[in-house]
């Protein structure tokens, strides 16, 4: 019994030290669209996202994430040079992912990591803005387009970490892939969002 109880201890104790939390914000560039076929050009839509992170490593190679944080998605569809057609689409995402660090041993204060995990999304606002059609923009109506608010799909990427004192520094590359589809359109194609997003992340370490 003794030397069960002995066992939970250091198990736990070790536990304690490897786990580690960080607490940060991040905050850079998506560049997105649907990826149902069309026969217009499909030029990239570019828009932001910013948010907060919380990140827990577990042990030497093991963390996750999750973060809360609001990102542009939608599409961009240029028709000729005059005239094209463009989705900006404002969601609140909700990234959980797993995290493996790779040790650079030549590199002191870099590591880099794998990511993959799932993300959910609810879909708050849009607007299209239209060149050379019928004006410059209308506000993007969910019931007239019979468009769904809710978003789910896997992400994976990766990051290179800069540590610092009491901290971090990561530039992060991710790409997600919705699995639903946002808009039921008459010609039948599936309207579902994928995006690459780059991100500047800063992380605090809780003590």
């Amino acid at each position: 019994m003794k030397k069960i109880l002995l066992l939970l201890f250091c198990l736990t104790l070790s536990i304690n030290v490897f786990c580690q939390w960080y607490i940060g914000l991040k905050a850079g560039p998506t560049f997105s669209n649907y990826k149902s076929k069309t026969p217009w050009k499909e030029v990239t839509n570019l828009g932001f996202t910013v948010g907060a992170t919380a990140y827990k490593q577990v042990n030497t190679h093991i963390g996750y994430m999750v973060d809360l944080q609001y990102i542009q998605k939608g599409y961009y569809h240029k028709i000729c040079n005059s005239i094209s057609d463009k989705l900006k689409a404002n969601y609140i995402e909700v990234p959980i992912i797993f995290d493996y660090t790779f040790i650079i041993p030549s590199l002191r204060n870099f590591k880099a990591h794998g990511n993959l995990g799932l993300y959910t999304a609810y879909w708050l606002s849009g607007k299209y803005v239209d060149k050379g059609i019928d004006g410059t923009g209308d506000t993007f109506d969910f019931k007239k387009n019979k468009a769904s608010r809710f978003d789910v799909g896997p992400n994976a990427g990766g990051r290179i970490e800069y540590i610092l004192k009491n901290g971090s520094l990561s530039l992060d590359l991710r790409y997600e892939l919705g699995l639903l589809d946002m808009q039921k359109t008459n010609d039948n194609t599936n309207n579902t969002n994928r995006a690459l997003i780059v991100g500047l992340t800063y992380y605090k370490f809780l003590k």
